[in-house]
Order: structure tokens, then C-alpha cells, then sequence
């Protein structure tokens, strides 16, 4: 049996990053993760580019919440001008969102880590994402609710 004068304690340093994350996870192509300082119109619409960047042919069909800068005007042309098409879920309805089962994982994945700085975490935040979106069982459960007659994705 081992005693211990005093009691240990273990302190986990937290870093703070002041932007926020675009996620996009394509079921068939690239995945793609933006940050930004904050997502407005202007971000959302470069976050847009990355996506068509990574996959620059075919049709993209983009999930996405009511955020009032997926509304945008700006974000309407954009989006017509690369060929990417919103589907808006509604509202209070994240379960209807495919990435939000990767979004749980990537939250369990990150949070024991200790980051050395920012740039650290967004690097393990980026890799973790992208080898995570690989998978297309976060998406299995959307895909028989809305996609019944697909047979194989590749």
C-alpha cells in the first residue's frame, strides 16, 4: 500500500484558439477544414473555394445549418459560381447533419491531448479531422434516411 503526504494533483494547460472551423465531409472526394477568425459570409465563401479546390470536378452538394452567413447573398453567388448547392437542414435539427457523428469523435480524439501552442492544435485538429472524414460510417444512418438507392460509395 502506498500514502502520500499531500494530495497530487495533475494540471492540464488549456489553449485557447481565437477562430472557428468550417468543416466539410465528402462522402465521395476530399474533405476539407477552414478556420477563421470568426464565420461570416467572407469566410464561409473562401471555406467554399477550398472545398471546390479539393474537388474540382462533379457536383458538391453541401449540408449546412441556418447560420445566417450560409443565407448570405454573397455567399448565393459564390456558391452558384463554383457549382457547390446548399441543402439546408431545418432548424434545431443537427442529427439530420452527417458531420456531426464526426464532429463527437474528433471531440473525444482532441480532448485528452496537451497542445504545446495553437499552431500545434490546429495541426492535430486538421489531421485528425481529415483521417476521420475517410470514414463513411459517421454517415451511414443519414445515408439510409435520405439516400436509400445508393448502392456503393466510393
Amino acid at each position: 500500500m502506498w500514502s502520500y503526504d499531500r494530495t497530487v494533483t495533475i494540471e492540464k494547460p488549456l489553449v485557447t484558439a481565437p477562430w472557428r472551423s468550417f468543416g466539410f465531409y465528402a462522402l465521395t472526394g476530399k474533405s476539407t477544414l477552414s478556420f477563421g477568425k470568426r464565420i461570416n459570409k467572407e469566410t464561409v465563401c473562401e471555406a467554399l473555394e477550398a472545398i471546390r479546390e479539393q474537388n474540382p470536378v462533379g457536383r458538391i452538394l453541401l449540408v449546412a445549418d441556418n447560420y445566417g452567413s450560409h443565407h448570405a447573398k454573397l455567399t448565393k453567388q459564390r456558391a452558384d459560381e463554383l457549382g457547390i448547392e446548399f441543402v439546408f437542414i431545418p432548424p434545431y435539427s443537427p442529427t439530420l447533419n452527417a458531420i456531426e457523428p464526426l464532429w463527437k469523435d474528433l471531440k473525444r480524439e482532441i480532448s485528452p491531448e496537451i497542445y504545446e501552442n495553437e499552431e500545434h492544435f490546429r495541426e492535430f485538429l486538421t489531421e485528425t479531422f481529415l483521417r476521420l472524414s475517410r470514414r463513411v460510417s459517421f454517415a451511414v444512418d443519414w445515408i439510409e434516411n435520405f439516400l436509400p438507392n445508393i448502392q456503393r460509395l466510393r
